[in-house]
């Protein structure tokens, strides 16, 4: 006599669906568990090396910095048109790095803005720079301590910049400077520097002004450095920045900390 074949009994679960059952569902997940963007974003830093065109020897140093990394290029120099078409090959944010009078009068140089200018001397003068290096994403000031202080002088370069699409970074150097919220005003994006990182040329100085930068961030939320092409400068970044995500910073494109609003 054969063996009695053992039927499955349906009703009751297999082992392996108890077990599945017994693992908690989504709605009991602790609040740290659910999705990464519940959870607050790293602190943001954004750099942009002024003072281009000069120099091939600068150009090539800030060329290989991280492409995030924005280059700001002065009109009519022997390396600006050079600098801008590299620059967008590796698709950097590009400005226009536009000479503006200074109040100790120091040489501007090609494309200078005075605030003696008429309106159409002013706008033809800017329109010449940017036609000058084409492609570029936006334009900020070179000096321009005296210039960013004049009401009218901004409207006109704000209605410029306005007729391109083009965006505004106040390099704040006055405390006085009407240019952002001309900028914003006019409906430009916008941002002011936060950081000045090598007003003094050594590694020393120019940690302790990246370290501000990074407190700034951490407390804002994102903070704008502005730098030059020096030897020192270029060697810095080239090593530091790539030990900021281990620090929960996050180096990001200019674009990124741009301000939509107006004011």
């Amino acid at each position: 006599m054969s063996a009695k074949r053992q039927v499955p009994d349906d009703s009751k679960p297999a082992k392996h669906t108890q077990i599945i059952n017994q693992i908690p569902s989504r709605d009991t997940w602790p609040a740290k568990m659910l999705a990464v963007d519940a959870l607050p974003e790293m602190p943001r830093i954004a750099i942009l090396i002024d003072d281009l065109g000069y120099s091939r020897q600068g150009m090539e140093a800030s060329l290989i910095l991280p492409s995030e990394v924005a280059l700001a290029i002065l009109p009519g120099t022997p390396y600006g048109l050079k600098t801008a078409l590299a620059s967008q090959e590796q698709n950097r944010i590009t400005l226009l790095h536009a000479p503006m009078e200074n109040q100790r009068k120091l040489t501007l140089g090609h494309g200078g803005l005075y605030a003696e200018m008429s309106e159409e001397e002013l706008k033809k003068t800017l329109e010449e720079s940017l036609d000058s290096l084409p492609g570029v994403q936006g334009a900020n000031n070179h000096m321009g301590s005296l210039l960013t202080e004049n009401a009218t002088s901004m409207k006109w370069v704000m209605e410029i910049l306005q007729s391109r699409s083009l965006f505004f970074i106040d390099s704040l150097t006055s405390p006085h400077s009407v240019a952002k919220q001309t900028a914003q005003a006019f409906g430009l994006d916008t941002v002011s520097r936060d950081v000045f990182l090598d007003n003094i040329r050594t590694e020393q100085a120019i940690d302790r002004q990246f370290s501000r930068l990074l407190k700034l961030a951490r407390q804002h939320g994102s903070a704008l450095a502005i730098g030059h092409p020096y030897p020192e400068t270029t060697r810095y970044l080239k090593k530091r920045l790539g030990r900021l995500e281990v620090e929960g910073i996050r180096l990001v494109p200019l674009s990124d900390l741009l301000l939509p609003n107006k004011e």
